[in-house]
């Protein structure tokens, strides 16, 4: 019976693991990795989504599930990561292996960095159709279509809606939260996606204290934060004795776009003594 389930579990787990995604979870997961890079590199959001689309197949080719090389970018003569050979346009070549997606979107600016491309950059952000023509004419691929397709991809999919996104340049953003332990927070958050890192200031309130606390981190990707936190924490009770106790911890932060607004999801375990542990989750909307 024990084996049976096992198989069972094998099989259902293996069933999840190679199921396609379709285009547009494709397009939701990684818009934001495409902003992210567009900001920091000046590369329209939508040829990279278009480019990633069509190198990797929606994220289902073999190169992309089991490589994260989602641009098919080759090995060459400079690359010391790890590789993984597959036939292209001839019999094993090798192509380059990334940890995560992301180190492939970011290997991907990169690339186009070197100075074959560089006439690409004096093209406006928001002329995708010049600049899918330009990689095809630099010789980023063989297919004498490439300009069509990736023209296609981005009108019939409506990616250019993200290259407005570099006229963006807010990075101050307060708000109110709500959540638990802290049942209220103001906050004020710096996001330097260009940079990759965040800095932010709270002031929350719980049924047990108020804390003030500073902090800052780095950010994964253009959502994801990662850092700590310190300040000071006051028990609540009597306000005629109050005690201001050294508080510290680490936070994860989930910054959600919504037009020039954020949706901020907040984790944190924060203590005074190294001992006890006050774990708190909020939510809240950062304008």
């Amino acid at each position: 019976m024990e084996n049976r389930l096992l198989i069972l579990f094998l099989f259902l787990g293996q069933h999840l693991f190679s199921q396609n995604i379709s285009r547009g979870e494709y397009i939701e997961r990684y818009k934001g990795e495409a902003i992210f890079q567009m900001k920091k590199y000046n590369i329209p959001s939508s040829i990279t989504l278009a480019q990633a689309i069509l190198e990797s197949a929606d994220g289902n080719s073999e190169l992309a599930k089991k490589s994260n090389n989602h641009f098919g970018i080759k090995c060459h003569s400079n690359w010391e990561g790890e590789k993984v050979f597959h036939d292209d346009d001839e019999s094993d070549e090798c192509f380059r292996v990334y940890k995560n997606v992301e180190e492939s979107f970011e290997d991907h600016s990169k690339f186009l960095l070197k100075e074959r491309y560089s006439d690409l950059f004096k093209l406006n952000i928001d002329d995708y159709k010049s600049w899918a023509k330009g990689l095809k004419k630099a010789g980023y691929a063989t297919n004498p279509a490439y300009a069509k397709h990736l023209i296609r991809i981005i009108e019939d999919n409506n990616l250019s809606q993200f290259d407005k996104e570099i006229d963006s340049e807010k990075s101050i953003y307060g708000g109110f939260s709500i959540g638990w332990e802290d049942v209220i927070t103001q906050s004020y958050i710096v996001i330097k996606e260009d940079k990759k890192y965040y800095l932010s200031s709270r002031l929350s309130l719980s049924f047990k204290d108020l804390s003030l606390m500073l902090g800052g981190g780095y950010l994964l990707n253009s959502r994801i934060g990662v850092g700590i936190e310190a300040g000071v924490l006051s028990p609540l009770g009597n306000i005629n004795n109050i005690e201001f106790q050294t508080n510290y911890g680490l936070s994860i932060h989930f910054f959600l776009p919504v037009k020039r607004k954020r949706f901020n999801v907040r984790l944190s375990v924060t203590t005074v003594d190294g001992k006890n542990y006050k774990p708190t989750i909020a939510i809240g909307l950062l304008r």
